[in-house]
């Protein structure tokens, strides 16, 4: 007798999940100046305050192969959204369960020490990262040569420019392929022909990921890459489907 084959568990499922955070007031800034202090009255409530709500109840899943453009306005929840998605927040209520490594590709040049050299500040990103040292070591010649920093490698970082620090920040970061990757906002940096490059690899990463979420204002890019589309509205989810119906759905509120 056959029996059917189980279905695949999905690579994010979201059920209610939900996000509230303290509303303080100006007396707290007598707090602020005793951290000890302050975590304790926070954490045992010693002084009452207001609670404000940024994701309230959303329930969405992320199946292996699917790519999900968060779609709505500044302030919608998208960004937090993906931080929660990422670990970075956890979830003050509701259930989260990711089966996978979920990388979250923002604020790439979070934990780099302006003092340190580029090569120190490689071992710093990729420990962060939760990267071990020997992987680190077999990495680096490869981040060094996509960052074309080969001459200034062991200088500290403070006398690079701008671009140069990007470049860097990009390179360690995409370094390793997530199985579930979290952008918000396509990443770009350099010159126009290190640019190239970064689209090359940005692509390379979402083709080798099995799932992808992706928060952006840029239409053509969502409809390129995405499949289906969750729309959000001061941290509710107004629709989750198909990518095409909640575009719609949402160019139909803007016009409200």
């Amino acid at each position: 007798m056959k029996t059917d084959a189980p279905k695949p568990r999905p690579l994010l499922e979201a059920k209610n999940l939900t996000l509230q955070v303290p509303i303080f007031q100006p007396n707290d800034r007598k707090l602020l100046s005793n951290p000890s202090r302050f975590l304790t009255d926070l954490y045992f409530s010693r002084t009452k305050r207001g609670i404000v709500t940024i994701l309230d109840k959303l329930s969405f899943k992320l199946q292996r192969g699917e790519r999900l453009g968060l779609i709505g306005a500044n302030g919608a929840g998208k960004s937090t959204l993906l931080r929660v998605l990422a670990g970075i927040y956890q979830p003050s209520s509701g259930k989260l369960t990711v089966n996978g490594v979920a990388k979250g590709m923002f604020e790439i040049s979070l934990g780099m020490n302006q003092e340190a050299t580029g090569l120190e500040n490689i071992y710093m990103r990729g420990l962060q990262m939760g990267l071990k040292l020997k992987q680190i070591k077999e990495l680096v010649p490869g981040i060094v040569d996509f960052s074309e920093l080969s001459e200034a490698i062991d200088n500290p970082l403070n006398t690079y420019s701008t671009g140069m620090r990007m470049r860097l920040a990009f390179s360690v970061s995409t370094i390793v392929e997530p199985d579930i990757l979290l952008l918000d906002e396509w990443l770009g940096a350099g010159d126009t022909q290190f640019r190239a490059k970064v689209k090359q690899r940005m692509e390379g990463l979402v083709e080798s990921s099995r799932g992808l979420v992706l928060a952006t204002h840029n239409t053509s890019l969502m409809q390129s890459l995405c499949t289906k589309g969750l729309v959000l509205s001061k941290g509710k989810m107004i629709f989750y489907g198909e990518l095409d119906e909640a575009l719609d759905l949402y160019k139909q509120q803007q016009k409200k």
